[in-house]
């Protein structure tokens, strides 16, 4: 890469760090609401910074806070541990935002470079570079089509563009900072791979950085390996060898968090449970040939190229063969398999305009732009106008804020709120909730129906004490999300809960163990 080509990718980097930062910074001046931090995927946003809080503790393994099952710890989530150990145990929750947006910062500088490195084993042209860049990271499909046609879905599901991080560029770069430094490890480790440079420890070094970060992605990458590996092996192709010592170094790299996650896995009932019903999974195929399908004619021509490198066609045919297969697997993670596809796609889309002529590629270039902005601009219009006109989830009042920060002073308490609020409570208080995540709280459809009778006037008093003592609570939340399943119940009425707080119309109650009746 030349020093003008850095100066650029530097350049865009710092463009594309504004572009994604301005409605966060609006919403960070927001008064008087607390924001979360999160504009999308508050709900997960809230585990994210509960991660962080975590490694403040001390954590190195990652126990989920919305679940009071009894857990092992798993080497998942570690970026944010390890923002938390850089924190410590006395930073904000402002303190922990603003470090989550740093991360996503740094990995979306990160994702440019790879992007741009992994476009020049394609693309030769300078200008279609970074016209690749720009739709790589910030660009997504046609589902502003469907919108457009007056329809919100498209067989029972949104368009991807809206809710897939891992199928197109921007999603992920507003939101996701382990999936972005994913993906630039993963580009990186094929460039390697393409240029015949994936030897030696620096190399496995970059794989288990990669199955630190996110392993879904690190066994993405070794399968895609192992397909090109046996190609080469099968053609007897130049340099096969050399594949194959790669994928040795690759399997060297990755090998230890993979085995050990497995093994946990194999022992520990609550990742089962969570890995049960944490489902991500792909929509109607033709949800794919929205996103996708105007991209494959010049795909094609750019594959068929006499002049793409052979490793590069090789690597490409691999990939482009095993995406339809590994998006409709049956496993509970299908969406994740599409990571990275998109780059691809656009490098040989770009690769085969490059063979045309100058007006009619630039025409096509102009294009490309029109059609995968829309979305793009939606989502993040969407953003501006969510940080503009705080609300819940992704605002929290000062009552709330400060009922959630006095449980500072009780780490590793478990808490019973309602759904909502049990959420957003970890990522203030490094506490336990019953309560609080889709995913991570296992068993949510019954425990949600327990929680809310619970808080009903019509359920006996021996069920409310069983269902403290059967999950430790050691404090009871009473707001208006909790009052809306009462019917008339109020806490005060029973003799085993103590007033501990109250701010504005939130009360938090501390369980009297000693007033829990035995069985």
């Amino acid at each position: 890469m030349s020093r003008a080509e850095r100066r650029w990718v530097l350049g865009f980097a710092a463009a594309a760090m504004l572009f994604t930062s301005l409605p966060y910074a609006i919403a960070f001046l927001a008064q008087p609401h607390t924001f979360t931090g999160f504009l999308i995927g508050v709900e997960d946003g809230n585990a994210y910074i509960a991660q962080m809080m975590q490694g403040a503790a001390g954590e190195w393994l990652f126990r989920s806070v919305y679940s009071t099952l009894p857990q092992q710890g798993a080497l998942l989530y570690l970026p944010y541990l390890l923002l938390g150990k850089l924190l410590g145990t006395h930073a904000s929750h402002l303190a922990f935002a603003l470090v989550f947006h740093a991360l996503r910062l740094a990995s979306l500088l990160a994702l440019c470079y790879a992007v741009y490195v992994f476009l020049s084993e394609f693309v030769s042209n300078v200008s279609l570079r970074r016209l690749g860049s720009v739709l790589a990271v910030l660009g997504s499909g046609l589902g502003w089509l469907v919108l457009l046609s007056g329809h919100s879905e498209l067989f029972g599901s949104l368009p991807l563009d809206f809710y897939s991080p891992e199928t197109f560029g921007f999603l992920a770069a507003f939101s996701l900072p382990h999936l972005v430094l994913s993906r630039a490890l993963l580009l990186y480790v094929l460039v390697c791979v393409l240029r015949d440079k994936a030897a030696g420890w620096r190399f496995a070094l970059l794989w288990f950085a990669l199955a630190l970060v996110h392993l879904l992605t690190a066994a993405l990458g070794l399968v895609l390996l192992a397909l090109y590996v046996g190609v080469a092996w099968l053609r007897r192709a130049p340099g096969w060898r050399a594949a194959r010592g790669a994928g040795l170094w690759a399997l060297a790299g990755a090998a230890l968090p993979l085995a050990y996650n497995a093994w946990v896995y194999l022992n520990d009932a609550y990742l089962q449970g969570w890995a049960a019903q944490n489902l991500i999974l792909a929509p109607h195929p033709l949800h794919y040939v929205l996103a996708y399908g105007w991209l494959l004619p010049f795909v094609y021509l750019g594959w068929r190229s006499q002049v793409l490198p052979a490793a590069a066609r090789t690597l490409s045919a691999c990939w482009l063969l095993a995406l339809p297969v590994l998006l409709y697997l049956p496993v509970g993670l299908q969406r994740r398999f599409a990571e990275g596809a998109w780059v691809l796609l656009l490098a040989l889309a770009l690769h085969g305009l490059e063979r045309m002529p100058v007006l009619r590629v630039r025409r096509l270039a102009a294009g490309l732009v029109l059609l995968a902005a829309p979305s793009t601009l939606l989502l993040w219009l969407g953003a501006l106008n969510a940080a503009l006109y705080p609300a819940a989830p992704a605002f929290r009042t000062a009552d709330e804020v400060a009922v959630f920060s006095s449980l500072r002073e009780h780490p590793g308490a478990t808490v019973l709120a309602a759904y909502s609020s049990g959420n957003a409570l970890p990522a203030w208080a490094p506490v336990r909730v019953v309560i609080g995540h889709g995913p991570e709280t296992v068993g949510l459809g019954e425990l949600s129906m327990q929680v809310q009778a619970f808080y009903h006037r019509d359920t006996p008093e021996v069920e409310r004490i069983a269902f403290l003592r059967q999950h430790g609570v050691e404090f009871v939340l009473w707001g208006p999300a909790e009052r809306e399943h009462s019917q008339g119940w109020t806490p005060e009425l029973a003799e085993y809960l103590l007033p501990y707080n109250v701010y504005g119309d939130l009360q938090l109650f501390r369980v009297r163990a000693e007033q829990l009746p035995l069985e």
